[in-house]
């Protein structure tokens, strides 16, 4: 009978240390999972003419637009950043992928901007453009060759 009462002893310690243990893991990998540091740097606008690109700073000082500080902090909630300056509220969301990291502008959505953090340019057309500049040079083609 004194073994039945230490087994269920000892066995609900080690069931509540590792419920302590696989919490705390929960709680850090979320922690880290929402860290700005996963969007510090500099982030390029795409499809925009070479002379009026937009270039998007995150660090840990603040938020800068073409070197200009824009705000002193920003939110980030694991998939979207939220900027407030005096022009207003803008929000951003992370897309593309790990080889190829990507912001979008959602709010103001007009115009639409996206972004590619820099390091990263060669992994998209930079002008941009899509289906409508495909549309274009084969106009251009069409008309330009009779």
């Amino acid at each position: 009978m004194i073994k039945s009462p230490v087994f269920k002893t000892v066995f609900i310690i080690i069931f509540v240390t590792l419920a302590v243990a696989f919490s705390s893991l929960l709680y850090f990998s979320y922690q880290d999972y929402v860290h700005p540091k996963h969007v510090y740097g500099r982030w390029i606008e795409v499809g925009a003419p070479p002379y009026r690109t937009e270039v998007l700073t995150l660090n840990s000082r603040g938020v800068y637009r073409n070197d200009r500080l824009i705000a002193t902090q920003f939110e980030f909630d694991g998939k979207r950043i939220t900027i407030n300056t005096g022009g207003g509220r803008s929000i951003y969301q992370v897309a593309g992928t790990f080889d190829s990291p990507q912001l979008k502008r959602l709010e103001p959505n007009s115009p639409t901007q996206r972004f590619i953090k820099e390091g990263f340019e060669d992994t998209i057309d930079m002008q941009g453009g899509g289906a409508a500049k495909n549309r274009r040079a084969a106009l251009s083609d069409h008309f330009g060759n009779q």
